[in-house]
């Protein structure tokens, strides 16, 4: 585990280098090796007025720095980071600490970058009494109130800082002569909406108690506690089971969407997501238009950026999963928006299969799928391309063949494995040109998408590839796609290579002859039975015998559809 010396020390380095314009290079370095540091431990730093903690022990000045002045400057008393905290959010605070303070405070400013999992508090004005300070050993925090959820270990450094948005900088720190607040200064917490307080007169040290806990925001449904909300959210969900059209419906879900708005502010995602994944699979059974519309503007008004970002990262939860791309799916456009997001700065390949996921659950806005193949990274391009083969979008094939001269060879792949996928007749002659790629693992890319009836217009061009191809795993793979087409000029094609010699092929090596019978085994026509039969008594032994199998397999009986 890093020493608290060591973890605070990097981030000082990190919050200073922030404020050198000319110092690129140097900030990547140390964003990153603060990433491993929070990939093996979280942070919990707090300014008391009078010393800083960081994970619960004092940490010398020297390790510090500059640091001290910015928590001051932006009234900051505690951070708490969890581990393996994503890079953006890590980042954004980064940024937030080392710029000057604005209009918005720190806290406003994570929130409204969609922060989650990184908390911010302020310290708080608060009057001194004749109370002592609390004993060494008093638990730190607030109450639970700062406490993330941790998520799972980020897989490499470069991975964490996949898709980390560029740096901007801000002017240089205040002279020397600047007024700041003193370490022994109380602070004013931030309450939105608030006028300027008078500024009191600050109390000696030794009268200085320590921070409040933190308040959380207040609830829109009023101050009732948890366990009297639960109650309205079920009673209004039973009601719209009951009857998703009777006449007070409207009434029903604008108190559902009390509860999702004070939900959401008060950080109660997962309670959040249950109230509107209800409401999302009841509005198929509205056939009402006056209630469709109350179910259409209800839901408009529930659904924000920052709570799609919220559902976008619940469908990592297996728990969580159907609900949120529910959810997700409801929202069109601006669930894809936010979840292609995702997928650009996902810090993990957890959170990127997750992102990859719920995209594939859409059914609308994806057209925004198809200006991200013009990317400028590499490993988006090929992401993209990927789901787009995945969801059989024909409207991308213009794009993907455009990728097909990427000078990156895994984009390459993924583009040409979409179009294989595709296999309209748009991406025939794109397939065409990726046969011929210099890369043998891009055409056996083409060969492993190709399958079914959809791909009979291939069969030829395969053959074609087949006759020019040099290397044997990428002729295994082809012999394999044209059993998987199994069109009659595809099995024609297969018996020739499964037989000792050809005109057309020439003698082929047992390894090639073994997988024209897999091929032939695939396609299961009555020619391609007919030959199996024959090669029983073929002089290879390897090919006899595979050809035993195959018609052993053929012969099975076929599980009866459930």
């Amino acid at each position: 585990m890093p020493d608290p010396d060591v973890l605070a020390a990097q981030l000082a380095r990190c919050v200073e280098l922030f404020r050198e314009a000319g110092a690129k290079d140097a900030q990547k370095a140390e964003f990153r090796a603060l990433l491993g540091l929070l990939g093996q431990q979280a942070l919990s730093l707090r300014d008391d007025g009078a010393r800083v903690l960081v994970n619960g022990a004092p940490v010398a000045a020297t390790a510090l720095g500059s640091l001290v002045h910015r928590l001051a400057l932006h009234n900051v008393s505690e951070i708490a980071v969890p581990r393996a905290a994503p890079a953006p959010e890590v980042f954004e605070l980064i940024r937030a600490l080392a710029a000057q303070p604005g209009t918005e405070d720190i806290p406003t400013r994570l929130q409204a970058a969609g922060a989650v999992h990184v908390r911010v508090a302020l310290a708080a004005l608060t009057a001194p009494d004749a109370s002592p300070p609390p004993p060494d050993g008093t638990p730190l925090g607030t109450a639970g109130i700062l406490r993330g959820e941790p998520m799972t270990d980020i897989a490499s450094p470069a991975a964490r800082t996949a898709g980390v948005p560029p740096v901007t900088y801000d002017p240089p720190p205040p002279p020397a002569e600047t007024a700041l607040p003193s370490r022994g200064t109380a602070r004013r917490s931030y309450v939105p909406g608030a006028p300027p307080e008078p500024q009191a007169a600050p109390p000696t040290e030794a009268a200085l108690p320590p921070p409040p806990p933190a308040v959380p925001p207040p609830s829109l449904a009023g101050d009732a506690p948890a366990a009297a909300r639960a109650p309205a959210a079920a009673e209004a969900l039973a009601e719209l089971g009951r009857d998703p059209q009777a006449a007070d419906v409207g009434d029903h879900l604008a108190e559902l969407g009390r509860q999702v708005e004070a939900a959401a502010q008060g950080k109660r995602y997962e309670e959040a997501l249950r109230i509107v994944a209800a409401i999302v699979k009841l509005e198929p059974r509205v056939t009402d238009v006056s209630a469709r519309r109350h179910f259409g503007i209800a839901l408009r008004r529930m659904y924000s950026k920052a709570l799609l970002k919220a559902f976008a990262q619940l469908a990592a939860t297996p728990r969580h999963q159907a609900d949120a791309h529910a959810a997700l799916r409801r929202g069109g456009a601006d669930a894809v928006e936010v979840l292609l997001d995702l997928l650009v700065a996902a810090p993990s390949m957890e959170d990127r299969r997750a992102a990859f996921d719920a995209l594939r659950q859409m059914s609308e806005g994806t057209d925004q799928l198809i200006e991200m193949l013009d990317h400028e990274k590499w490993f988006v391009v090929r992401n993209v391309a990927e789901l787009t083969g995945e969801l059989g979008m024909e409207r991308a094939v213009p794009a993907l063949s455009r990728q097909l001269g990427h000078a990156d060879e895994r984009v390459r792949k993924a583009a040409a494995l979409a179009l294989a996928k595709i296999g309209s007749g748009n991406a025939s002659e794109a397939l065409r040109r990726a046969l011929r790629d210099k890369s043998p693992e891009v055409r056996i890319q083409v060969a492993l998408g190709v399958g079914g009836r959809r791909s009979s217009g291939l069969a030829m061009p395969l053959v074609v590839a087949l006759e020019e191809e040099k290397e044997e795993p990428v002729q295994r793979e082809l012999l394999l796609a044209l059993g998987r087409i199994g069109t009659p000029d595809a099995v024609q094609a297969l018996i020739k290579v499964s037989q000792p010699a050809g005109r057309l092929f020439g003698r082929r090596p047992a390894a090639l002859r073994v997988a024209a019978v897999e091929g032939l085994r695939l396609a299961a026509t009555a020619a391609a039975v007919g030959t199996l039969e024959g090669l029983l008594g073929d002089g290879d032994r390897h090919v006899a015998g595979a050809a035993e199998d195959a018609l052993r397999e053929l012969k099975k009986p076929k599980p009866k559809p459930k």
